[in-house]
């Protein structure tokens, strides 16, 4: 556990804080798929999730973590990187609807515990 844990925790706090305030305006999937510019920000959010997800965490935290869905955040960021034509978008809203609120109170808790730990 470092600063770097820290750190990364952080950053990926912010992305979904920013994907949270992007979708406020938006009530239904119709409403997503008609904002390309919603979209645009709610997926290069997520993505940049996966990638720290994988390389800004360290192992110890993830182990200790294990409830977070490591693994998973990474394999999506692979999936907007690689496929992102064939995304599909109602995966995309009912992820950032049903389980980033989630994941996000998860990360605040964990980073609370990583720095009560140094």
């Amino acid at each position: 556990m470092n600063d770097r844990d820290i750190k990364g925790i952080s950053r990926i706090i912010v992305h979904i804080e920013n994907i949270v305030e992007y979708m406020k305006p938006i009530i239904s999937l119709d409403d997503f798929n008609q904002n390309q510019l919603i979209v645009d920000a709610v997926v290069f959010n997520l993505s940049q999730i996966g990638e720290i997800s994988k390389f800004r965490v360290s192992s110890s935290i993830k182990e200790m973590s294990n409830y977070i869905p490591w693994h998973e955040m990474y394999g999506f960021r692979n999936r907007i990187i690689h496929d992102y034509d064939q995304i599909n978008m109602s995966v995309v809203y009912d992820t950032v609807k049903e389980d980033l609120p989630i994941l996000l109170k998860q990360l605040i808790d964990l980073k609370v515990q990583v720095i009560n730990r140094k």
